[in-house]
Parts: C-alpha cells; structure tokens; sequence
C-alpha cells in the first residue's frame, strides 16, 4: 500500500478530471466509453476496403501515435510530437503539445506553418476549442465544442453556425469481406468526410487494438476541402482531439480503479 501512494504522490500526473466530483452515473457513462471506443476490433479492412466506407475516397494520411494501454499507471502519454505521414512516409503535418500535463496543441504543416491551434479541456463545462491560425486567429476563427464531455461523440461549431461530428459507427462493411468493426467516422449532415481506420495492418506499431488514442490510417473523403467543405487540417486536428478525449477517458477510468483498490 505505501508503493501505491508514493506513486501516486510522487510519479503521477493528476487526472484529467477530479474524480471525487463525478456522479455515480457520469462513472458508469466513462467506463462504457472508453471501453467501446478502444475496442475497435482486429477485423477492419486496411486501406483497400476504403470503397467501403460509404464515400469516394481521395487521399489518405497516417497519424502516428501509440496511444496508452490499459495495463498501466494512468500517466499521460509521454509523446509531445505526432506526425501525420503521406502515403509515401513524408511527414505532412505535426502536432506538438506545450508539454506533458497539456492536451493544448498546434498543429503545423510541413513547412513549419501554425495552421490550428487546440485549447484543450476534459470535464464538465470546460469544452474544447480549435483556432485557425492560419488566417489570424481571434474569436471570429475559432471552432467550438458542443457535446457531453462523457460522450464518445463529438460536435464541432463551425464560426459560420455549420457543424461536423466524430463519430464511433460499428457496422457491416468497415470489417472488410462483409464483416463488421469499427472506425472512427467523421459526418457533416448526413454526409460521411473521412474516417479513421486502426487495425493490424493501418495502426501505428507498438500499439495495439486496445490501446486508446492510438492512431491508423485517416481516409479523406471528395467532400474534404473547398470553399464550403471542411479543410483536411481541421480534420486532422479535430481527429487528434479525440484520440486526446480517448486517453483522457484511460486515464480517468485507472485513476478510479487505483482510488477503489487504495480505499478498499
């Protein structure tokens, strides 16, 4: 019992959220979402089921980032830079962390342009936010959240009032081979932008189908980009905003079951 509270003193980053603030049902809420979200399966195509997803794609990037596994302290991820990879394994974007204890971000592109940058929060009314650098920055260039900070969905506002949403969707067809599994889907109305596919074949190595926050392959879809579309850099940035919401809700779920065992 004392090895347990010298790390928890000494070595452990402090959660996410405090977690003698949650509500019997806001606990029960983190647990089932983190479990579903990381369980993604092992039957996902790879890239050559992108004709699948139920959009043309068009370009397809890797996010690269382990992640955390489940059998660990519930420290934050060690990692301050990921890269996001052309096909051909040039680097095309990069995000990099203000440091360890921060989930705020900017996202750059290969030239070392500021394009986005991610204020970062988890918990009950603190909703992250996005800003396009690349045009000024500001209030008017900012992209809101708008959803339950225990959700696996999320929302994003865009300053013109339109709106997009990651989704988790499990179903027929993004197994491959008429099987099903899950990715990581991004919509704008009843449209499908992008998705995020994470099996053997597409997922970062090192990590595993249960790691969350790990990244895979990013499939954009016709629809990404344009004057009235959604940039791939907002894509980008708002795909790593929720790998970020996936360990945060690790993090917080190991946090209670440490708190559990030390008062049991």
């Amino acid at each position: 019992m004392s090895t347990m509270t010298t790390l928890t003193e000494k070595d452990l980053a402090q959660p996410a959220v405090d977690i003698k603030l949650l509500s019997d049902d806001e606990k029960q809420e983190l647990i089932t979402a983190e479990t579903a979200s990381v369980n993604s399966g092992t039957t996902l195509g790879a890239a050559s089921s992108a004709s699948e997803l139920s959009f043309t794609p068009t370009k397809s990037y890797h996010i690269n980032t382990r992640g955390v596994s489940a059998l660990r302290l519930p420290l934050p991820p060690k990692e301050l830079v990921t890269t996001i990879h052309n096909f051909d394994g040039s680097i095309a974007y990069q995000s990099t962390r203000e440091r360890p204890s921060s989930g705020n971000c900017v996202l750059t592109n290969a030239e070392g342009q500021q394009l986005i940058g991610t204020t970062y929060y988890f918990g009950p009314g603190k909703d992250p936010a996005l800003t396009r650098l690349d045009v000024g920055g500001g209030k008017d260039n900012v992209i809101k959240t708008a959803s339950r900070w225990t959700s696996r969905s999320q929302k994003f506002v865009l300053p013109d009032g339109r709106s997009f949403e990651w989704e988790y969707k499990r179903e027929k067809g993004f197994g491959g081979k008429g099987k099903k599994g899950t990715a990581l889907v991004l919509t704008m109305g009843k449209k499908r932008l992008a998705a995020l596919i994470r099996n053997e074949e597409t997922r970062t190595p090192g990590s595993k189908s249960c790691s969350a926050g790990n990244g895979g392959e990013l499939v954009l879809g016709d629809e990404v980009g344009g004057k009235e579309g959604v940039g791939e850099e907002l894509v980008i940035a708002s795909c790593l905003l929720m790998l970020k919401k996936e360990i945060d809700r690790r993090r917080t779920v190991q946090f209670m079951m440490i708190a559990a065992a030390v008062s049991s």
